[in-house]
């Protein structure tokens, strides 16, 4: 993925230097906050700034392309937090 410094900016200081899952700011975070896309390229996800979100490695990692995971109380498969829907 290739994002503009614009866009790079935008998405850091809507995150306010924080990764919008873990709620990190980059001062406490090994290495640089990664761009990602919420919802993943290959799940039908765009490069839109709507669809992109600062993240740590760390978290970056773990998810991958992943959109759902089973809840460990339920048994059920719920989706993954979306830090782009209201709280």
């Amino acid at each position: 993925m290739t994002v503009s410094e614009d866009v790079h900016q935008l998405v850091r200081e809507r995150a306010g230097n924080r990764c919008e899952y873990c709620l990190c700011h980059q001062n406490y975070v090994m290495g640089r906050l990664q761009i990602d896309h919420v919802c993943p390229i290959v799940k039908g996800g765009s490069d839109t700034e709507d669809n992109l979100c600062l993240v740590c490695e760390l978290y970056n990692q773990h998810k991958w392309t992943k959109t759902e995971a089973t809840d460990p109380r339920t048994g059920r498969r719920v989706p993954l937090f979306d830090p782009r829907r209201q709280r």
